[in-house]
């Protein structure tokens, strides 16, 4: 991670839910003193991407999930069992959840079960959850977000669009196909984060129209429909491309694409210019 005040995603994982050489998709918004955490991948193994990033847990004190499929969610009861233990000793600053009501439903019953009441006791005073709704908006220091609901078919999920003070718009359409009804939150960005399970030539293999899941291909005309000015393609399959993926991904994009396009690996930040 830069140790500048540059704006950066530091993707923590890419992958999607059944990889096993990539961590599961999640990442870490950073804007000098801003920052914000977007999903927890699928267990502890977030500690170790934030620990190898550079992110000191006490750092954290926003966090945005976007659904509860289990590959984006269960990595927020170890933050919660290590980080809430902090802020109970007073070593650590309050922290913010943001998610459907559905979905705080879901992590306090599990964390009633699983985590020590020094934690559970916070919540509603130095633990909150903030519930997210389409077209809800959220000020971070500096930082106007606006949460729309991606119109899943298979599980409430929201996306968002982020503008930063010098008006630099990043918009996360979350980890299904593009839906034409998300334009208005979509258009003219100067960021977007699309899914990209795998290359249209592996379709036959991943069938990713049967798990809501959309190609480099795909990806890439959205982008240019919807006119942003930089690509990041996440969330892919590690069977077929894994070692070669940035170079795969990246040519079938910008066959598609004039802008510019990022597919990242684990661990590495990208630049919000």
């Amino acid at each position: 991670m830069s140790q500048n005040n540059a704006k950066e995603i530091i993707f923590l994982g890419t992958g999607a839910a059944d990889v096993t050489k990539y961590f599961n998709s999640c990442f870490y918004v950073k804007d000098g003193e801003s920052g914000l955490l977007v999903d927890t991948g699928g267990g502890n193994g977030i500690l170790t991407q934030l620990e190898k990033s550079n992110i000191p847990l006490e750092e954290i004190r926003y966090i945005y999930l976007t659904h509860k499929h289990i590959d984006h969610l269960l990595g927020i009861f170890w933050i919660l069992r290590i980080l809430g233990s902090k802020i109970s000793k007073g070593k650590a600053e309050n922290l913010t959840i943001f998610c459907s009501e559905s979905l705080s439903g879901v992590i306090k019953e599990m964390s009633y079960k699983l985590l020590k009441k020094k934690v559970t006791d916070l919540f509603g005073t130095k633990i909150l959850f903030d519930i997210i709704t389409n077209d809800k908006e959220i000020d971070i220091n500096n930082w106007k977000i606006q949460c729309f609901d991606i119109q899943s078919t298979k599980d409430e999920q929201y996306g968002f669009r982020l503008e930063f003070a010098d008006e630099k718009t990043f918009v996360n359409l979350g980890d299904e196909p593009y839906n034409d009804k998300l334009e208005q939150y979509a258009k003219n960005s100067d960021y977007i984060l699309h899914d990209a399970f795998c290359l249209e030539d592996d379709r036959d293999i991943f069938n990713p129209q049967k798990i809501n899941h959309a190609t480099v291909k795909e990806a890439a005309t959205n982008a240019a429909n919807l006119e942003t000015k930089n690509l990041i393609l996440f969330h892919s399959e590690d069977k077929k491309t894994f070692g070669k993926r940035k170079e795969l991904y990246s040519a079938e994009a910008k066959e598609s694409f004039s802008g510019n396009v990022f597919v990242p690996d684990d661990l590495e930040s990208i630049p919000l210019n």
